[in-house]
């Protein structure tokens, strides 16, 4: 019998946790933060895109470092806690499905905890990473993976993250089918948490993907962007960046 997601990770559900996610993350995945910096390890400069920023934890640090910072999310209430921790930073309220950015506007293309969301279609988002990362940039996760242990232990922690949202896959798969090259760092977990950084080639696929029902209504407002399209939207801060 095949397992099913006991809780379903809306934008609605988010906005109700935003006031206190941050304590909740710290208390039930403390290994998020174990990520987050490994994601930011390294970087000194350039361009930065958090794919489902939260509460901005990752934007802060890359803040911190001298990145500049753009993060977007589904869920109004994490963006408005993002904004407390950096009010200088561009937040728009979109999907990652659809990123509402011309292609090959950042240097990096970072995401933790959210790949692996059991609702998605990893590959399709790995490819809109794919499509706004800069030939030469990086895409770097830290997020849930398969691992190559097999044991009890790794297998109670994969069910009990099926349960809860989260789908381990395997990403020296996912990457490979999109045709680019993947190195896999096992964080901990049985060798679950995985970092996972690729880097951009010339030759990438696109794969678009019609996101789930309950996002129609999340991304009617999309804040601090202005639009040239549709499908291409840029942060205002940032508009002329890449052509400079």
């Amino acid at each position: 019998m095949k397992l099913k997601p006991i809780i379903s990770w809306t934008p609605a559900l988010y906005d109700r946790l935003a006031k206190h996610y941050d304590r909740f993350a710290r208390w039930l995945f403390p290994i998020g933060e174990k990520g987050r910096d490994q994601v930011v390890n390294g970087l000194e400069s350039g361009l930065i895109l958090d794919i489902a920023c939260g509460t901005g934890t990752l934007l802060e640090k890359a803040h911190q470092i001298g990145l500049d910072t753009v993060g977007i999310d589904t869920s109004r209430g994490m963006l408005l806690e993002s904004r407390k921790k950096i009010p200088t930073a561009q937040v728009v309220q979109a999907s990652f499905y659809a990123l509402p950015f011309a292609e090959g506007q950042f240097d990096y293309v970072v995401e933790t905890n959210a790949v692996s969301a059991a609702e998605i279609n990893p590959k399709s988002v790995l490819s809109e990473m794919l499509r706004v990362c800069a030939e030469g940039g990086e895409l770097r996760l830290g997020d849930y993976g398969k691992s190559e242990r097999r044991g009890l232990w790794s297998q109670t922690l994969e069910m009990l993250g099926i349960l809860f949202g989260d789908y381990p896959y395997d990403y020296q798969d996912l990457v490979s089918s999109i045709g680019h090259v993947v190195e896999i760092e096992n964080l901990g977990w049985g060798g679950m948490y995985q970092y996972v950084r690729v880097i951009k080639s010339q030759q990438s696929t696109h794969l678009p993907h019609a996101p789930p029902d309950w996002l129609s209504d999340a991304t009617k407002n999309i804040p601090d962007v202005q639009s040239d399209d549709s499908r291409h939207l840029r942060c205002r801060s940032f508009v002329n960046r890449k052509s400079t």
